[in-house]
């Protein structure tokens, strides 16, 4: 078996798991949140949340497929080592960004709430 292989099979076992447990806890946890912005309408935060959800596993799992395609032959254990420390680093910082993103615009989604309800009253 070639390393590529060996290398592939970790990459994917460790990027969709920790991809598929961190969407989980996002959708889990960021259902009240957007419960909060949308005054208590049920429908529409479960319906803002799963799309969320859905675009959150279509950009990961979309980036996964790209970066296996740029990767070159590896000769060596220690080069599959690196790369794989590489690439799941990427994978780590692009979830921690996505997050912050998500994050961000809840709070400019929730001062906007604040300040139309501010002027209405």
């Amino acid at each position: 078996m070639s390393y590529n292989v060996i290398a592939y099979s970790i990459y994917l076992i460790v990027t969709v798991y920790v991809t598929v447990v961190v969407g989980y806890s996002f959708h889990k946890h960021g259902y009240y949140l957007i419960l909060d912005l949308f005054k208590g309408n049920e429908q529409a935060s479960k319906a803002i949340n799963n799309m969320l959800l859905v675009g959150y596993y279509l950009v990961n799992i979309g980036y996964l497929a790209l970066s296996i395609t740029t990767w070159p032959t590896l000769p060596n254990w220690a080069e599959m080592i690196g790369l794989l420390f590489d690439r799941v680093s990427i994978i780590f910082i692009l979830l921690g960004l996505l997050h912050v993103n998500n994050i961000v615009w809840l709070h400019i989604l929730s001062k906007r709430k604040k300040f139309i309800e501010f002027i209405t009253h």
